[in-house]
């Protein structure tokens, strides 16, 4: 197999698995944020129940012992498009994907041209 079929390859395999990804994976925290919240008495280290007021409170403990108050608006909270469920949330991987590659794919056409 040629260089430019490994490169369709991975592309399409890598929007296989952006279109997988939401059906396969756990609608739990992920594991920093079920941590953190595990550490401050939000949630039980093990459970799955989340007190979304102790939750606010260590955030703002956070805030206050760190003073870092930042933050932004993410292109796609949470991985999804509002209102599209499931689908959405394939949808933003998709569109997350082919903008890391076309990224990279202009990175690298761009330092190798400068060689």
């Amino acid at each position: 197999m040629e260089g430019k079929n490994y490169l369709i390859f991975g592309v399409i395999l890598a929007l296989v698995i952006a279109v997988a990804a939401p059906f396969l994976a756990s609608g739990n925290p992920d594991g920093l944020e079920s941590a953190f919240f595990g550490i401050f008495g939000a949630k039980e280290i093990q459970g799955e129940e989340l007190d979304e007021h102790a939750a606010g409170q260590a955030e703002e403990e956070v805030q206050g012992i760190t003073g870092n108050t930042f933050s932004f608006e993410s292109p796609f909270p949470d991985y999804t498009l509002e209102g599209l469920a499931k689908s959405g949330e394939a949808l933003a991987i998709v569109l997350g994907t082919l903008i890391v590659l076309g990224v990279a794919f202009g990175l690298g056409r761009l330092f190798s041209r400068s060689e």
